[in-house]
């Protein structure tokens, strides 16, 4: 995997190297996304276990989902670093290509404006539309992306009228 599995960072070492603070590992560490091992002191250290989970949580947080949203996300989970990053790339790929399309829109409305030409109504709402000024919230295409490619268990189903011809 290329990762060594005894080093550990301090607090301090963590936060400096993942551009974060002390306080924000500690507020991870709070809502219970990391569990960082301790010294006999109580000294929080970090390895690539904590190392990878900060990561899917700064993927998740720079794809705009709120901290509330990474703890419902991610509560009892084991990091799965492959699996966000896969879902951060294609987020910033889908991102790539809504900017491109509404950077062509916006050249066509410019030249059109700039040749002397008023944009129609339907122009107006179709740029509007598919340049991303309406739509969805970040934090609603991170979700989208990460539950297309969230892991699924199986689980029995009960319908609830068997539910009540079986308590009779």
């Amino acid at each position: 995997m290329g990762v060594n599995h005894n080093e550990l960072l301090s607090a301090a070492e963590c936060a400096n190297r993942l551009g974060l603070t002390v306080r924000a590992l500690k507020v991870y560490e709070d809502r219970g996304l990391i569990t960082p091992r301790r010294t006999e002191k109580k000294w929080r250290l970090y390895g690539a276990v904590e190392i990878a989970r900060l990561t899917e949580i700064l993927a998740l947080r720079r794809l705009g989902l709120s901290l509330t949203r990474i703890t419902e996300m991610l509560a009892g989970t084991a990091p799965a670093l492959g699996q966000t990053l896969a879902v951060q790339q294609a987020a910033f790929s889908d991102l790539r290509d809504r900017v491109d399309h509404g950077l062509s829109l916006i050249d066509a409305a410019l030249r059109k404006i700039e040749g002397g030409d008023a944009l129609s109504i339907d122009e107006l709402v179709v740029l509007a539309r598919e340049t991303g000024m309406t739509g969805l919230s970040p934090d609603a295409v991170a979700w989208r992306h990460y539950e297309q490619t969230r892991p699924r268990r199986e689980a029995s189903f009960v319908s609830e009228s068997a539910g009540l011809e079986a308590g009779r």
